[in-house]
């Protein structure tokens, strides 16, 4: 089905969303900007919204194969993604497999240690505030989402990791932690947002860092790993 791009809805750290002749679908469109540590750090190069709609593209399709819904329709551009309209819940679910970013600052672990369990952990989205890290209960009181909403994306985030880890470590690639957003579609919740190195950490097995060489070459990064999903999936 074909989608007519129309105006522009909003406006994020890493894409733009416009409305289509679909009231129930809009377009994804990822900028070439690189948001880092948190929106603190901004980087851009050429192409990168190219990057992670490829590989956003990727993990869906493999979300959806393992029957994990998404808001993911289909590829509508080399950097932009159709996608179904859905009713943001503002609650950030991390899931994390390894000590890194602020979770070291807060609770003093080791860096890239490798954690006995994953760890889920929550912030409220809301950029004003800095996202800050709520547990369940906030999410309840300033109601964020029901119970039922969060006992769903506390399995679905559980799922994804176990595939996103399946996935990436026959490639050397470690899923050190990653941040889902979910949506309501239907009266349903599905993932939403994007699964890319913009919101993830994706480490390369034999040296435990990012492949961007200390943020020398964030470019690097994006290619080095679309590379390596693109070989697996052939």
């Amino acid at each position: 089905m074909s989608y007519a791009k129309l105006a522009l809805i909003s406006e994020g750290k890493t894409k733009r969303l416009w409305a289509t002749d679909s009231d129930a679908h809009a377009i994804a469109e990822f900028s070439d900007d690189a948001m880092m540590y948190h929106a603190k750090k901004k980087l851009y190069f050429k192409n990168k919204g190219e990057y992670c709609n490829a590989m956003n593209a990727i993990f869906m399709n493999v979300l959806e194969q393992n029957n994990i819904p998404t808001h993911f329709v289909e590829k509508y551009s080399s950097n932009s993604t159709v996608v179904k309209r859905a009713e943001m819940i503002p609650v950030e679910v991390v899931v994390r497999n390894y000590s890194a970013g602020s979770m070291i600052q807060r609770l003093g672990l080791e860096y890239h240690k490798k954690l006995k369990f994953p760890v889920m952990e929550f912030c409220y989205k809301n950029d004003k505030l800095g996202d800050p890290v709520i547990n369940e209960y906030h999410a309840f009181a300033m109601e964020l989402c029901t119970q039922e909403e969060m006992s769903v994306m506390q399995y679905n985030a559980m799922r994804v990791n176990k595939v996103l880890t399946d996935l990436m470590k026959p490639l050397d690639i470690i899923v050190a932690d990653f941040k889902l957003e979910f949506g309501r579609v239907g009266g349903r919740l599905v993932i939403a947002d994007e699964i890319t190195p913009n919101v993830a950490r994706f480490w390369d097995k034999s040296t435990l860092r990012r492949f961007d060489y200390n943020g020398v070459d964030p470019e690097h990064e994006y290619k080095e790993i679309l590379t390596r999903l693109q070989s697996a999936i052939k």
